[in-house]
């Protein structure tokens, strides 16, 4: 299906590839997929709760057929297998797909968010990539969702006719949503991107790009949020460098 290679890091197997390398690839399946192709951008978060916290939402996640390394902790442990590592972080595979999409009538679907973030967001991609095609957004409620919300989600994405799918419904309801409703999803490639609506339609900053090369994003975005993320980041980073001390990677 794939000519992307992968790489296992504690049992979870991730993509060895450069950003314009996977964006030409997915942006061919985008179009040729008779299937619903599942793509997780996996942080340190999303590796902890994966192996500790969630049995089930390892299973699931592992089910994805892209794993990517979201985080440079991860690049960093791929490199140590001897892997050519790269980041493929989901704010950037969002810009690389509209990109190289346009020329192949790539169409795209939002699927979360605000409908603030979303209008800003579809404003900042006509500006900045004319042609793009988006062909139709979704924004459900806070949760818990009411009954039918679902089928509303999946029905508004088959109508669609779209062909990559960028889910930002925060993370671990996006992958678990993904893998979930996997038999029912239209053909297409569906992309967990978390908080990327918000960063590109401007509504929070992202961190500076030597911050992020560097593995401290997640400092500059606790410094920004520490109540929502303070938990998050003690303990998952906790873990992750209790697993590379004390585990065989």
């Amino acid at each position: 299906m794939s000519n992307l290679p992968t790489i296992d890091i504690f049992g979870i197997p991730y993509v060895i590839s450069s950003l314009p390398e996977a964006g030409a690839e997915w942006v061919k399946l985008a179009g040729e997929t008779q299937n619903a192709l599942l793509v997780a951008h996996s942080d340190v978060h999303v590796l902890t709760r994966a192996i500790h916290d969630d049995a089930d939402y390892g299973a699931g996640l592992r089910s994805f057929d892209f794993i990517c390394p979201d985080g440079m902790p991860i690049v960093w442990l791929m490199r140590r297998k001897g892997a050519a590592a790269n980041r493929l972080y989901g704010p950037d595979v969002m810009e690389v797909m509209w990109e190289q999409g346009r020329s192949a009538g790539i169409r795209h679907f939002l699927l979360g968010g605000s409908e603030e973030a979303i209008a800003l967001l579809k404003e900042k991609l006509m500006e900045r990539y004319p042609g793009v095609e988006i062909a139709g957004h979704y924004c459900p409620p806070m949760p818990p969702w009411p009954e039918g919300e679902d089928e509303r989600m999946l029905t508004a994405i088959r109508q669609s006719g779209a062909h990559c799918i960028w889910v930002g419904l925060g993370c671990p309801r996006q992958e678990r949503w993904l893998f979930e409703h996997r038999e029912s999803l239209p053909a297409g490639l569906y992309f967990g991107v978390g908080a990327a609506f918000n960063f590109h339609a401007g509504l929070v900053q992202q961190a500076p790009a030597w911050v992020r090369s560097h593995g401290l994003e997640w400092l500059y975005r606790l410094c920004k949020e520490p109540r929502r993320l303070f938990k998050r980041y003690l303990v998952h980073n906790t873990r992750f460098i209790w697993y590379c001390l004390t585990r065989k990677i």
